[in-house]
């Protein structure tokens, strides 16, 4: 097993705190008996080497990205390297700033990190969280943990250097820790719902204003997919500043209670910041069209600052910051091998609206799956109960035969923020997250720093952003269970099942999450087919045995053989919940070029 002395001595670190800090980590990790690989200890050194160059002051203006992954240590590492220099006399006047992504992680690193009272400040929303350090004078606590949003917040694209409240001694915090997601701003987006929710905030402030806004929205709401559109200046039009309409917000009552006033904050201030500038009309399906730009809220100065984060190896956005914006750097990583990870994936649709038309049939193939080994735990990832999806855990719950106690579930939105469940060998995922196309247009432009004026956001790279998320969101919820623990270069043995359609391209990309995982086809449910639903699948399924690569079978065939007009194919066929999780289970999409799909094809 490489140590820290051992790295030390290869020449991968020159300088005392990253030494002290490796020694420490290699203690700590052989009590755990946590066995990182070499290339592995390599990587944790040249984590500790950033941190120490910017203890000296002689960093590069760089965001520093650790993709290693979940389990391998970056965390501890970076424990350890504030424990080593709080102990260290001569860099009494170094002040770290550390910025989480929730409050729920805040307790646990004060309790990991054992930081005296004196020298912690936590500045957070929460009064509670607040007082477990000097938050009466944060400027003088050597150690300052705060939230994302916090700082996003409070800076709003203003410069580091002139914020005070981050200082420690008078100066700008040297060490800069920025743990999980990072982007450089916010993106954007505004449709016609939001718009029908903030028309009547308007309607008291100016009648004109009101309908200047509605009739930009309607004119957008009739632009091609793509269009590059310029938002009339409204505010010079009208000259009524945000301050005024937002003040309208926060004065509104119903029965003396305020309503949602934080949505409308968000609607109103994206509005006022898109008035005058050119963005993307992006097509969200039933949505209708929507408008999409971004804003930049963190400041070029927060730099350097080293990021934590294990999707950074997935993620193209982070691919997007380095090559576009040239602001970020990779430190050295080292591959973590999934070969104790078997993968089962059920070709079908995952997102909400699958469980809103098909929800019985996947509640059923869960419950089913879970009683395949009722004597081991499990965890189970869902959407969150809303309009469209029922509480699925009640749903599973109520079919299965494993003891209740033997399974846990937590709703997506919690997959990054617990490690509760590491023990657990069986994870299922209950679906993935999906979001509109205008979302993951505006990310894209949000990473690479590419504003309307400088071009179309192509399909290609549309995709790639979007598979970029799914594999991010799936790195972090498998890892809430037992596969994020480490064995040398290994992760622990684990059982894993998606739910994910073909569609989505999450099971050509599992193999690049997971490099080594055993990938199985898993099917719990075994489909009763009728009528035209199954003489179409037959037809489509044999004509898949010998179709090749960018073969159609068009629509009309299909159509004419089952000696059906195209529209009661459209319509009691191909929109049936049977059929489409049918042909998707076979790996078979709908295949189109430009806006309408003509037939079936292959997977890519």
């Amino acid at each position: 097993m490489t140590t820290a002395s051992t790295a030390a001595a290869s020449g991968a670190v020159r300088r005392p705190l990253a030494s002290l800090t490796l020694s420490s980590l290699a203690r700590y990790f052989a009590s755990k008996g946590h066995r990182p690989s070499d290339a592995m200890w390599s990587a944790l050194a040249d984590l500790t080497v950033a941190l120490e160059a910017m203890a000296h002051g002689d960093a590069p203006a760089k965001f520093f990205l650790s993709s290693l992954d979940p389990g391998v240590g970056k965390t501890q590492t970076v424990t350890h390297f504030v424990d080593t220099l709080l102990s260290q006399p001569s860099y009494s006047g170094v002040g770290v700033v550390i910025c989480v992504a929730r409050l729920s992680e805040i307790g646990g690193l004060i309790d990991d990190m054992a930081i005296p009272f004196d020298n912690l400040a936590v500045v957070t929303s929460d009064a509670t969280l607040n007082a477990l350090g000097k938050s009466t004078a944060p400027n003088a606590a050597q150690v300052l943990i705060t939230t994302q949003q916090m700082i996003e917040k409070r800076l709003n694209a203003g410069s580091f250097g002139d914020a005070e409240m981050f200082f420690y001694e008078g100066k700008p915090r040297a060490i800069r820790i920025w743990d999980e997601s990072f982007l450089p701003g916010q993106t954007v987006t505004l449709n016609a719902d939001d718009l029908a929710f903030i028309l009547r905030v308007l309607t008291p402030l100016s009648l004109e204003l009101r309908s200047t806004v509605k009739d930009i929205f309607n004119t957008v709401d009739g632009l091609p997919d793509g269009t590059a559109y310029e938002v009339p200046d409204f505010v010079s039009r009208h000259g009524i500043d945000l301050n005024e309409v937002l003040g309208l917000v926060e004065s509104e009552r119903d029965n003396g209670e305020r309503l949602f006033r934080e949505d409308q904050r968000l609607i109103l201030s994206s509005l006022w910041f898109l008035t005058g500038k050119l963005v993307t009309v992006r097509k969200d399906g039933a949505r209708g069209n929507t408008v999409l730009d971004y804003r930049d809220t963190l400041p070029d100065d927060l730099a350097p600052m080293v990021i934590l984060d294990a999707s950074g190896r997935v993620r193209e956005t982070y691919r997007d910051i380095e090559e576009s914006r040239g602001t970020l750097v990779r430190l050295k990583t080292a591959a973590k091998r999934y070969d104790n990870l078997t993968v089962h994936l059920w070709n079908t649709g995952g997102g909400k609206q699958s469980f809103k038309t098909n929800g019985d049939k996947l509640v059923a193939g869960i419950a089913k799956t879970i009683d395949t080994k009722p004597g081991e735990r499990w965890l189970v990832v869902t959407h969150r109960t809303d309009n469209n999806v029922g509480d699925v855990e009640k749903q599973v719950r109520a079919l299965i035969n494993t003891p209740s106690g033997n399974v846990a579930f937590i709703t997506w939105g919690q997959h990054m923020a617990t490690n509760e469940h590491v023990d657990v060998p069986n994870v299922i995922l209950a679906g993935t997250l999906f979001y509109r196309p205008s979302f993951y247009e505006a990310l894209k432009r949000l990473a690479a720093g590419r504003a309307a004026s400088q071009g179309a956001v192509t399909r290609e790279e549309l995709e790639r952003v979007m598979v970029g998320e799914h594999a991010h969101a799936i790195l972090q919820a498998l890892c809430r269970g037992a596969v994020r623990r480490s064995d040398g270069e290994h992760c622990q043995p684990c059982d894993a099942y998606i739910i994910a359609s073909v569609r989505s391209g999450i099971g050509k990309a599992l193999p690049g999450v997971f490099p080594g995982c055993d990938l199985r086809r898993w099917k719990p449910i075994e489909r009763t087919l009728t009528g035209d639903i199954k003489a179409a699948v037959e037809m489509i399924e044999t004509w898949a045995t010998t179709a090749k690569a960018g073969d159609v079978l068009p629509f009309k065939a299909v159509s004419k053989a089952l000696k059906l007009t195209n529209r009661d194919l459209k319509d009691n066929v191909r929109r049936h919940p049977d059929f489409i999780g049918a042909v998707s289970e076979a790996g078979i999409v709908e295949f189109g070029k430009g806006v309408y799909y003509t037939g079936f094809a292959l997977a890519a």
